[in-house]
């Protein structure tokens, strides 16, 4: 009888076992979140008698402190002045090459588009020093086009893999029947086929922002100016500046931490479609 009923119960455990762990982990990747975003409203004070407690009075006017004496401002401009050209290179690359790979047929296709993957094996770490030289030797060391430059060549080798896979799970036929009503190829490409990518696009976007808002690297390799450092290697000098204002650095980690959060959550829905057409393909 015991049997009987763990054998009908089973499942109900499993899943409620899965459902605890996956609460478990979800805590766990956001408390130290919540720590840091409560932190920004207290007082040093506070931080230091009860570094858990909710704040006993919500001080708003620390962002703006952070923000005029950390010089955020700065730190913002130049990371939004990578990104989003970043982000654009990023963009029309991926989706040409994608396309490319996916529905031209053209000699070495086979060959080049594994060289492309292998961007995905290589550490960072592993090419940093080589990537230094190249942009010294280039001219382009302390300025945003050099960063950019290095920026696109690490986010390209994933944003081809999904790009390709969104157009290879498109049926062929459409572009057969465009062809048959005069349309060119560049026509098929962006009135037809782009669009319907759009979700791959979309997770593209994101993990590409991702990266380079993100990015602490190449920055600190090829920035050496203060006025061109963008925002995370302007917080790590901040730690050493402001390290017993704790209450400084939580507000601006959290500045910092905003517009990433914004973005997934507009887009999370697209994002885990393309994702998930991309590892289905």
């Amino acid at each position: 009888m015991i049997i009987r009923f763990w054998q009908i119960g089973k499942p109900a455990i499993s899943k409620s076992l899965v459902q605890v762990f996956l609460i478990f982990m979800s805590f766990a990747a956001i408390a130290p979140l919540l720590i840091i975003w409560t932190t920004s409203f207290k007082d040093n004070t506070e931080v230091y008698m009860d570094p858990l407690a909710l704040p006993r009075y919500w001080r708003f006017e620390n962002f703006v402190d952070a923000w005029n004496q950390t010089r955020m401002g700065n730190y913002v401009l130049s990371s939004v002045k990578v990104a989003i050209p970043t982000l654009a290179l990023v963009l029309v690359c991926a989706s040409l090459a994608g396309y490319a790979f996916a529905k031209l047929k053209f000699r070495g296709s086979r060959v080049i588009f594994p060289l492309f993957l292998l961007g995905l094996m290589v550490p960072n770490i592993s090419i940093a020093i080589p990537l230094y030289y190249t942009v010294v030797d280039i001219g382009l060391h302390n300025t945003h086009l050099g960063l950019i430059l290095v920026e696109v060549s690490q986010a390209l080798p994933l944003a081809i893999f999904l790009s390709r896979s969104a157009f290879l799970d498109l049926p062929s036929e459409l572009r057969d029947s465009a062809r048959i009503d005069g349309a060119k190829e560049y026509d098929i490409f962006i009135r037809v086929m782009v669009p319907l990518a759009r979700p791959a696009f979309i997770s593209i976007t994101v993990l590409t922002f991702l990266q380079v808002w993100n990015s602490y690297l190449f920055p600190l390799l090829l920035i050496n100016s203060d006025e061109l450092q963008t925002m995370p290697l302007g917080l790590s000098f901040l730690q050493g500046r402001y390290q017993t204002n704790l209450v400084l650095l939580a507000a601006a980690t959290t500045l910092i931490s905003l517009p990433t959060i914004i973005i997934y959550i507009l887009l999370q829905r697209q994002f885990i479609e393309g994702i998930v057409e991309g590892a289905i393909k």
